[in-house]
């Protein structure tokens, strides 16, 4: 089945090292001749490819299937106020029925099982954390029709347990010659180290553990600087003993200047998502220079942008919202941005009206990038 796959695929993007290997592992675990329901998950740490090799998978055999759905950021947006109902919303999109709509997750439920037992489904379910997120958007095999596929993200092995998982891939890490030619590609422009950053390279690849998001963002953060700022930012990356990857990502937000680090701020706390039109025309109104703030953070690998959203990696944005939760541990009034409605209220509980007074947005503009 692979051979009669590999024709219909482009050629690989240059960022993704090592994929084909990976690509054909996952393809022979979904087994997709067969007729059986199987469920399969991509496990592995937070930055290593796991929705990357999903989507490529995804977007390859999706015209196979009579219903067809990726539902991103799982864990993410399940966290939000009715979240996991807004994604059996938007699972139920798919089917294109009108006037359908759902108010509980239970009917959600009751109603995904009753449209979907007789169809063939390929449903992918990013960055899972727990049991109920799958008991509420993908229940049982029997849920579905035959053939259909069921494919699960997920950083916590131990969760994999308790789902109806055939088979599992556990994502490798870079080798040694893979991460070399992913940052060089970021820090050169080509697969290969200038002469006088060969060693220095050698070392930055020991330091990033194989992780692709980590070879990516430091290579975009060292690509066309000195030797001695790579020798800075080894000696920095040498003090962190655990070489712990948010710490790893920090040396770049360290590097931006204050308006680019607002801007990276705000995409993680309000706007990862949302299109970059929107984005720029609100940050411009808060005084921002966001045209070539958001450029420079495409180009550092901190942002992505697929046309029209921007987007963020979940442990870049994790790294981002802890950067804004350290300014005050215990006080979220004393805090520079508030996303969470739990913060929020408590806020406005305490009458701290002087923090919305100063605050850098309105809020009335954040529940227009809401899921729902």
């Amino acid at each position: 089945m692979w051979e009669k796959l590999q024709p219909k695929l482009p050629s690989y993007d240059d960022e993704l090292v090592g994929i084909d290997s990976r690509i054909k592992k996952i393809y022979a675990l979904l087994r997709t001749e067969s007729q059986e329901v199987r469920f399969m998950s991509i496990w592995g740490m937070g930055g290593i490819g796991k929705t990357t090799l999903a989507k490529f998978v995804y977007n390859k055999i999706h015209d196979q299937y009579d219903i067809s759905c990726f539902l991103e950021n799982v864990r993410e947006v399940s966290s939000e106020r009715d979240g996991l109902l807004c994604l059996q919303r938007k699972l139920l999109s798919h089917l294109r029925i009108r006037s359908m709509t759902i108010e509980s997750l239970d009917q959600g439920k009751e109603t995904l099982r009753n449209l979907l037992f007789n169809k063939k489904v390929l449903l992918v379910l990013d960055d899972l954390s727990s049991d109920i997120q799958v008991e509420n958007l993908a229940g049982k095999p029997e849920w579905f029709g035959q053939g259909s596929r069921v494919i699960i993200t997920t950083r916590d092995k131990h969760l994999l347990k308790s789902f109806h998982v055939c088979d599992n891939y556990d994502v490798p890490i870079l080798n040694s010659d893979e991460s070399l030619q992913l940052l060089c590609q970021k820090a050169f422009r080509r697969e290969k180290p200038e002469e006088a950053y060969l060693e220095l390279s050698s070392s930055v690849v020991q330091y990033a553990g194989g992780v692709p998001l980590a070879l990516k963002v430091l290579g975009s953060f060292l690509c066309g600087r000195s030797a001695s700022v790579w020798e800075d930012a080894l000696k920095m990356l040498r003090k962190d003993v655990q070489n712990d990857i948010c710490k790893t990502l920090r040396i770049s937000y360290d590097g931006l200047r204050d308006n680019e680090k607002a801007i990276l701020l705000d995409i993680a706390c309000f706007f990862k998502g949302s299109t970059k039109d929107d984005v720029t025309r609100i940050l411009e109104n808060c005084d921002f220079n966001p045209l070539i703030g958001i450029e420079v953070l495409i180009e550092k690998s901190l942002v992505t942008y697929d046309g029209l959203h921007l987007g963020m990696h979940d442990l870049l944005q994790e790294m981002c919202r802890n950067i804004v939760l350290q300014e005050s541990p215990n006080d979220a009034s004393k805090r520079s941005r508030l996303w969470s409605l739990k913060d929020i209220d408590q806020v406005l509980r305490n009458n701290n009206v002087s923090f919305f007074n100063n605050f850098i947005l309105d809020l009335q503009i954040i529940p227009h990038y809401s899921l729902c």
